[in-house]
C-alpha cells in the first residue's frame, strides 16, 4: 500500500500544490482570521439552503473529482508507470477494488472533509435534504471512479475524447514550436488547464471585488493577485519539463541557437498570461492606466520564465523547486511593497537568463526515484 500511496497520493499533492494553495487562499485567506468560521458557516448555509447554489458546489467538487480521476489514469499512461498493468492485474479483485477506493479516497479527501462538516452543519440547522444530498454525493464521487480505474487498467488502449481531439487538431495546422507545449495540455491534461485557468480567473475577480469594496485601487493589490496567479501555474511547469525531455530532446541536436531556444521559453510562458492580460483589461474599467496593467502581466510572466528555467538546476524535483518558488515570491513580495517592481522585473530577467544559457547545455533529463 506504501508504493502505490507514494505513485499516486503523494504525487498527487505534490504536483498540484499550486492549486492547494489557491484554495486555501480562497477558504482561509480573504477573510480576518477572527472572522473565519462565521465565514464558513454563512458560506455553508447559503449553500445549503439554495438549490442554484448547492449545484453549483457540487459542480465543482466534481471538476476536483475529475482531477482525481484524470491524474490516475494519466500516471497509467506514463512509460515509468508501465509496471503497474502487470502488478495490479495480478492481485485478487477483493485486494485491488479497495485499494483503488483507499487510493481514490485519499486524494478526494480534502473535499470530502468539507462536505462532511457541511452535512452536519446542515443537519443541525435542520436542512436535512440538502445534508443528505452532499452526503450521497460525497460518497457517490469515492466509488463510482473505481470502474473508470478497472477498465483502464484491462484496457490499456483507452484513451478516451482526448486521442480524437488529438487526431483533428493535427489535421488541422502545422504548429509553430512555441504551441508544442499547449498542443500537449489541450489533448492531454485538458482539465488541469481548464481548472487553473478557472481558478486564476476567479483569483483576477476576487483582487477586484476586494479592492472595490475598499474603494482603493491601488496596484501593489492588483500585483499580489498576479503573484497568486502565478502560483497557481506553477503546476504546469513539471508537465513543461517532462514534455520538453520526452519530446524536445531532439531539439538541442538540431542547428538552433540557444537563444532562439531561449526565446521559446519565453514564449511559451507569455502566451500562458493572455487570458489574464484579458481579464485585467476589462476588469480595470479606468480604474487604472495601461502601465500598472502592463508592469502586472510582465511581472507574472517574468516570475513564470525564471520558475520554469529553475528547472535546469541538478537534482531540483518538485519539492525542492516548490521551496524557491515560494522563497522568490516572498522576496518579491516586499520588492513591491516597496515601489520597486521594475527592478525586481530586471533582476528576475537577468537571473533567468544567466541560469538558462549555463544550465541548458548541460541539462540532464530529470529522473525521480521513488
Amino acid at each position: 500500500m506504501g508504493v502505490f500511496n507514494r505513485i499516486f497520493v503523494r504525487r498527487f499533492y505534490v504536483e498540484n500544490t499550486g492549486f492547494f494553495l489557491v484554495l486555501f487562499y480562497f477558504l482561509f485567506g480573504v477573510v480576518n482570521g477572527a472572522n473565519l468560521l462565521y465565514y464558513h458557516m454563512g458560506l455553508m448555509e447559503g449553500f445549503l439552503s439554495s438549490t442554484g447554489f448547492l449545484a453549483l458546489v457540487l459542480g465543482l467538487w466534481l471538476l476536483y473529482n475529475f482531477k482525481c480521476i484524470g491524474f490516475v489514469i494519466k500516471t497509467f499512461q506514463l512509460p515509468q508507470y508501465s509496471f503497474l498493468y502487470d502488478t495490479m492485474t495480478c492481485m485478487a479483485d477483493s485486494e485491488r477494488r479497495p485499494l483503488w477506493m483507499r487510493l481514490h479516497f485519499r486524494m478526494y479527501l480534502p473535499v470530502f472533509i468539507y462536505g462532511g462538516i457541511a452535512a452536519v452543519f446542515g443537519i443541525y440547522k435542520h436542512y436535512y435534504i440538502p445534508a443528505g444530498i452532499i452526503l450521497l454525493f460525497n460518497i457517490a464521487m469515492c466509488i463510482w471512479p473505481m470502474w473508470l480505474y478497472e477498465k483502464k487498467l484491462w484496457q490499456p488502449d483507452v484513451f478516451f475524447l482526448t486521442s480524437w481531439f488529438s487526431r483533428w487538431l493535427n489535421r488541422l495546422f502545422v504548429k509553430p514550436s512555441v504551441l508544442y507545449f499547449y498542443y500537449e495540455l489541450f489533448t492531454a491534461f485538458p482539465r488541469k488547464i481548464f481548472t487553473t485557468k478557472l481558478w486564476s480567473a476567479a483569483v483576477l475577480w476576487l483582487t477586484f471585488f476586494l479592492m472595490g469594496q475598499s474603494d482603493f485601487y491601488d496596484v501593489r493589490a492588483l500585483q499580489l493577485g498576479m503573484i497568486v496567479c502565478v502560483l497557481l501555474h506553477t503546476q504546469l511547469m513539471i508537465h513543461h519539463r517532462a514534455f520538453d525531455e520526452i519530446y524536445l530532446q531532439f531539439l538541442l541536436n538540431l542547428p538552433i541557437s540557444t537563444w532562439r531556444h531561449y526565446c521559446r521559453v519565453v514564449g511559451v510562458y507569455a502566451l500562458m498570461l493572455i487570458p489574464e492580460a484579458i481579464i485585467l483589461y476589462f476588469q480595470s474599467s479606468g480604474h487604472f492606466t495601461l502601465l500598472p496593467l502592463l508592469t502586472s502581466i510582465i511581472t507574472g510572466i517574468t516570475m513564470l520564465i525564471l520558475f520554469r528555467v529553475l528547472l535546469y538546476f541538478p537534482r531540483m524535483n518538485a519539492e525542492v523547486h516548490l521551496r524557491w518558488i515560494l522563497v522568490i515570491s516572498f522576496i518579491l513580495l516586499f520588492m513591491i511593497l516597496g515601489d520597486v517592481t521594475w527592478y525586481a522585473i530586471g533582476v528576475m530577467h537577468v537571473l533567468a537568463a544567466v541560469i538558462f544559457f549555463r544550465k541548458l547545455p548541460e541539462y540532464e533529463p530529470w529522473i525521480e526515484v521513488e
